[in-house]
């Protein structure tokens, strides 16, 4: 075990090697995020909820720095 593995291993978070996912699982969870995306963005008004929340984020994470 690494020691990155054992101190994320005592904070209660999972480790997720994504080189050993088969293709067809990496595939199976890309189509079913994607259609998950544009069934939001299928919803009245979420690109432009969307944009705003952009923008917001950016002039937050450009403040921090």
């Amino acid at each position: 075990m690494t020691e990155l593995q054992q101190d994320t291993a005592t904070s209660n978070s999972v480790i997720i090697d994504v080189r050993i996912i088969p293709p067809h699982v990496r595939d199976d969870l890309s189509n079913f995020a994607l259609s998950l995306v544009d069934e939001c963005f299928s919803q009245p008004g979420a690109e432009k909820r969307y944009q705003k929340w952009l923008k917001e984020r950016k002039k937050r994470l450009c403040s921090a720095n």
